[in-house]
């Protein structure tokens, strides 16, 4: 019996051995990071991977207009959707709002020439009397709607240091030459850590802006495409084609509640 039992121990010895040098010759993968666009599995309508992250969250807090979304955990996720929930702020314009927007942008955002750059047309169309009645819906001359664009880019990211996202979105816009009519752009952002995610330069990157040479492209944006709808229409392949045509496609992501 005593045999039996050493030999059985020795064998278990050995089964042991065997299972721990598996073990050590192939480690288990590791665990796929939250942030990395490569590991999203999900393929969109048009062809862009789909994030978990969505559109008017990612906070814990809001600024003093109790609309704008703060309080971000200072991932690369969080830098996503912060840039998201801040594109109001550099392109909306309502006449009774805009002294608070501007106020909400010094909350969220350091000082520099690029709040100057983003306040112009606010300032323009709403103190230019000749402007006053071009605008519509109770005041608006620029109003967006993030999701119906529903895509983002980050160009750069380290969490709670600094990160440059694109944001692709929806809006429409008027002045008193024209009536209400919808156009998509892309918002580039340079966001810096300080306790939360703050706005240290943003720009519609159409001035050939680079961001210090991080953004390759100024992003997609309807400019020469018929869009005469009087509300932000629903993509729709030809209109992503347009917009996309000369502009590369690498890194777009979908947010999780993209208009579809």
């Amino acid at each position: 019996m005593r045999r039996h039992w050493k030999v059985l121990t020795a064998l278990g010895a050995v089964i042991l051995v065997i299972a721990v040098a598996v073990v050590l010759l192939n480690p288990p993968a590791p665990a796929a990071k939250q942030d990395d666009p490569s590991q999203l599995q999900a393929s969109g309508k048009f062809g862009f991977p789909v994030s978990g992250i969505k559109i008017g969250e990612g906070g814990t807090k809001t600024a003093s207009d109790g609309k704008t979304i703060t309080g971000y955990n200072g991932s690369c996720d969080s830098a996503a959707q912060a840039a998201a929930n801040y594109t109001h702020l550099i392109e909306d314009v309502n006449v009774s709002t805009w002294a608070q927007q501007k106020k909400i942008l010094t909350e969220v955002g350091q000082q520099g020439p690029w709040v100057e750059k983003t306040s112009y047309k606010g300032d323009l169309l709403t103190t230019a009397k000749d402007l006053s009645n071009g605008s519509f819906d109770g005041g608006w001359f620029y109003r967006t709607d993030v999701a119906a664009g529903g895509l983002y880019r980050v160009a750069s990211c380290e969490q709670k240091k600094n990160a440059v996202v694109q944001v692709f979105f929806g809006a429409v816009g008027a002045n008193v030459q024209t009536a209400p009519s919808a156009f998509f752009k892309t918002a580039t952002f340079e966001l810096v850590w300080d306790g939360d995610w703050k706005i240290s330069d943003a720009a519609i990157v159409a001035n050939g802006q680079d961001f210090g040479g991080r953004v390759k492209d100024s992003g997609p944006m309807s400019v020469g495409t018929n869009m005469e709808d009087e509300a932000t229409p629903v993509l729709r392949d030809d209109l992503v084609n347009a917009f996309f045509k000369d502009i590369s496609r690498e890194g777009w992501v979908e947010y999780a509640n993209a208009k579809r």
